[in-house]
């Protein structure tokens, strides 16, 4: 018996089992089926528009039951997430007029309850259904700050519990309240273990059955939850279990951290020396990271092709000095042989740089380079002399100047394509960056034929047009009105295209 030739109501209930990911095709497999599917390619159409891109505006905990306490009523909305955004301002969400609406608390509770109570994972972890839901009860639903303002405490395990509801996730953007969640500095402490409990189940579950119908499988992509700022910051510890995830391939991130210097920073580690992270691409703006912190995040990241990284010095003085010299050595000993993007540049820095970043020749493979004039500006650590607070007189040397800043020509490998300069020239830059200019054209006549680009940039001048020609280089004028200078890196403006989330305080 053919397809065609089953009963009508047959065909039907065969044409719904296809959604949400199979009807498109499904309904495209002949004419006469394409006409019965009709009526569920329109509901399909709004499932899409509704929750595809699922937006938690206004109070976090409060819509973030609503949006459980939908999906209990229809299972098949939470199927068709595929985005969940809990970091998206009441002013987003009327600009776009798109997403899930589900800003209004939801009176029928008890649904939320039972869907907890019937989640696969309190049976596998063996934690009692009633605590878990307790632990929501809990949690504040903290009254309006103002109209279009709402705290964002206090959500954690609401979160995870929608999260677990969400078996096609592919991209996570988590809210602030997620840096509250600190798994190695609060490891002792009950919620964090019945929460990191929870998530390292959901995590085994989903490395168990990878692009299966189990939720965070799919995760491919984490966007930043934080803004930028002196006093914002997050521990890069608070993603963890995430990090874990054989499925997850790129992460962007604001604010975060991996500083132990038992004082300001907060320190990242894998929880298990055989921790293998999939991650291809990181992209960490306005993030504070010391060449240690950074060890312990790429020693575990074998895969990885492009790393962006800006700089920032964080409360109460975190990183005043910063070391991009032992940071690129880093990035060299780690991700060598498979990175191919790389940026490096600076925010805020508060004090000196330590070393400067003297070599990229152990990057073989790299193609894109992207840096700020200041991550030179320090003597190489091979010299052995050290600048900032923790730095000492060299002893029987002639002590650093810019003028000693190699050509960056003599720096790279001979893959490279295009580079590209970001300079606060003529003052304080000027000096530095003619030494990295020096012998450039040379360097692309001779040995680097693949380079195709050299872009230097500054802001609001074109003061450099005659050192950018008689270099042979491009001059590029950021001007763009009201933007800081921290946005001046190409990077940056590619990062706020792509996925946002640069929000000044």
């Amino acid at each position: 018996m053919g397809l065609l030739d089953l009963p009508l109501e047959v065909i039907d209930e065969i044409i719904s089992l296809t959604l949400p990911v199979g009807i498109e095709s499904f309904a495209l497999s002949c004419k006469a089926i394409n006409a019965r599917a009709g009526p569920q390619i329109k509901r399909h159409n709004a499932y899409k528009r509704r929750w595809r891109h699922a937006l938690i505006v206004g109070n976090p905990q409060v819509s973030a039951l609503r949006a459980i306490a939908e999906i209990a009523d229809d299972s098949l909305a939470a199927e068709y997430v595929e985005s969940l955004h809990l970091r998206v301002p009441n002013t987003v969400m009327a600009a776009h007029g798109g997403g899930a609406n589900i800003q209004q608390p939801h009176a029928h509770m008890q649904k939320v309850a039972a869907l907890v109570a019937a989640s696969a994972i309190d049976q596998q972890l063996r934690i009692d259904p009633s605590e878990w839901w307790e632990a929501i009860e809990n949690e504040s639903t903290s009254e309006p700050m103002s109209p279009t303002e709402y705290s964002y405490e206090d959500s954690l395990f609401t979160t995870v519990a929608l999260i677990d509801h969400l078996p096609n996730l592919n991209t996570l953007q988590l809210s602030p309240a997620w840096s509250d969640f600190q798994p190695l500095q609060d490891a002792h402490q009950e919620q964090t273990q019945k929460l990191g409990a929870i998530l390292d189940a959901l995590v085994e579950n989903a490395n168990r059955y990878p692009d299966s119908n189990i939720p965070l499988s799919r995760l491919h992509t984490i966007l930043p939850f934080m803004s930028e700022g002196y006093e914002e910051r997050a521990g890069l510890q608070t993603l963890l279990p995430f990090l874990e995830l054989t499925g997850l391939k790129e992460l962007f991130l604001i604010s975060c951290l991996a500083v132990d210097d038992n004082y300001t920073g907060i320190p990242f580690r894998w929880r298990s020396p055989d921790a293998v992270s999939s991650l291809t691409r990181m992209e960490l703006a306005y993030c504070c990271m010391d060449a240690d912190g950074l060890s312990q995040l790429v020693s575990h990241t074998p895969q990885l092709q492009v790393f962006r990284y800006s700089h920032q010095t964080k409360w109460h003085g975190c990183q005043h000095d910063w070391n991009p010299g032992t940071f690129v050595e880093v990035l060299a000993r780690y991700c060598g042989k498979t990175l191919k993007d790389l940026a490096i540049t600076i925010d805020d820095l508060f004090g000196e740089i330590e070393n400067g970043a003297s070599s990229f020749l152990s990057l073989p493979h790299l193609v894109y380079l992207e840096v700020d004039v200041l991550i030179f500006c320090g003597p190489p650590v091979e010299s052995g002399q050290r600048r900032g607070m923790a730095g000492s007189p060299p002893t029987g040397q002639k002590p650093w100047a810019p003028i000693d800043i190699p050509c960056i020509g003599s720096m790279l490998p001979d893959n490279v394509v295009e580079v590209q300069i970001n300079t606060d020239f003529p003052e304080p830059d000027e000096s530095a960056l003619r030494a990295l200019l020096k012998n450039i054209r040379t360097q692309r006549q001779e040995r680097l034929k693949k380079l195709e680009t050299v872009v230097i940039r500054q802001q609001d001048a074109n003061s450099g047009q005659v050192l950018a020609d008689e270099s042979g280089v491009v001059l590029d004028v950021f001007d763009v009105e009201g933007a800081p200078r921290s946005m001046m890196p190409n990077w940056k403006r590619q990062f706020e295209q792509r996925v946002g989330g640069i929000h000044f305080t």
